[in-house]
């Protein structure tokens, strides 16, 4: 005789897997969806009223016999016909159930409950996720905008002084009194302008110093520009390499912000646009469902896609010069962000005519080298 510690004396029972009893989960469906029928004035046969109503208390009395549960289902599917678009899926999602409050009441012990449903949530997350991306939106573009007018400001000032220097070369040649009055001015304007460049490449300096720290994690660029800045009279080369050094070390970020992040966020701000949108129409038709939630988060991802492929259709040709931020590629980003849809449908059929055009040549070479 085996020992009861041993498992394999043990007895053994089959696996029994519990399912959720579909007619009891019916028949409360039933009832939500005659509340919501009411509530909308929306007309019901008297018949499936009283089929389904009788439905509910031969339940609870365990009086069900097989003619009343086909009449039932029958009666159920009806009404489901009767409220279409929405389904018993999206008046669940638009039902409010109780839900505790912030962890933060939790936290020190306090039990508060709030009434909520699935589709209010969903219009608070997507909410507030999309208010974060606009403040991050305007935080590159602000940051990109300044770093931009910076460079702008530099290369002005450098064209002018270049201007002022030709002047007074060209003055040095002629003689006067009111030539040497003109060399004063211009040489007065040119100082001005040199303390306005240095001034200019100190802000553009500091502008990089979050890069350098958080990105490149060295100041050297900093501080060599810092050093060149202390130049009381920049002429000639030294007032050259300063500025290539600025659009070397500036370029970059101005470049990377305005051609691929801003576009990519103007895209993801689209489709968050869209969405929005979407899921006012869906609560107040109450055809919000859970399962909605996928599409609208792939619409999110395809909007950014869309953003940042249209951001490499607007690279410039030539890249030695940080470019200002140019709205309009930032407008066709949102724009296409939006409509995620018309743009793949665009690439579809350029795609397309480009196949047709390459099957067609295919299909027309056997018949020019016969022809040969």
């Amino acid at each position: 005789m085996k020992s009861t510690s041993d498992p394999a004396a043990l007895p053994t029972y089959p696996e029994i897997t519990i399912y959720p009893d579909p007619l009891r989960q019916a028949v409360e469906d039933v009832m939500l969806i005659l509340s919501y029928a009411a509530e909308r004035g929306i007309s019901v046969p008297a018949e499936i009223t009283k089929q389904l109503v009788q439905a509910k208390f031969l339940y609870q009395t365990e009086n069900w016999t097989a003619e009343n549960e086909a009449e039932f289902w029958t009666a159920y599917n009806a009404i489901s016909q009767i409220i279409r678009p929405v389904t018993i899926d999206s008046l669940r999602a638009a039902t409010d159930t109780l839900q505790p409050t912030h962890f933060l009441f939790r936290f020190f012990g306090i039990k508060l409950y709030r009434r909520a449903s699935l589709a209010q949530n969903a219009v608070r997350r997507y909410t507030w996720m999309g208010l974060f991306w606009v403040a991050l939106m305007l935080t590159v573009q602000i940051y990109t905008l300044i770093g931009s007018t910076l460079m702008n400001n530099i290369a002005s000032i450098n064209h002018k002084m270049e201007g002022l220097e030709e002047e007074i070369a060209r003055l040095n040649m002629l003689s006067g009194e009111n030539v040497i009055l003109q060399i004063t001015q211009n040489t007065t304007k040119l100082d001005e302008l040199s303390a306005d460049l240095q001034l200019s490449a100190e802000l553009l300096s500091n502008w990089l110093a979050p890069i350098n720290t958080l990105v490149l994690r060295d100041k050297y660029y900093k501080n060599e520009l810092l050093e060149e800045e202390k130049m009381k009279n920049l002429r000639e080369q030294e007032r050259i390499n300063l500025i290539k050094k600025v659009q070397q070390v500036a370029q970059y970020p101005l470049l990377i912000a305005s051609l691929y992040l801003l576009p990519l966020l103007y895209g993801l701000l689209g489709a968050f646009a869209f969405v929005l949108r979407k899921l006012t129409e869906d609560t107040r038709q109450m055809v919000y469902t859970k399962e909605s939630d996928l599409k609208y988060v792939l619409r999110i991802h395809l909007g950014a896609l869309a953003g940042l492929a249209v951001g490499l259709f607007f690279v410039p040709e030539d890249t030695s010069i940080a470019l200002p931020v140019s709205l309009s590629p930032l407008a066709v980003a949102f724009l296409t962000g939006y409509s995620v849809e018309f743009f793949f449908s665009a690439l579809d059929r350029i795609i397309n005519m480009i196949s047709r055009n390459n099957q067609n040549r295919s299909a027309e070479e056997p018949a020019r080298k016969e022809e040969a």
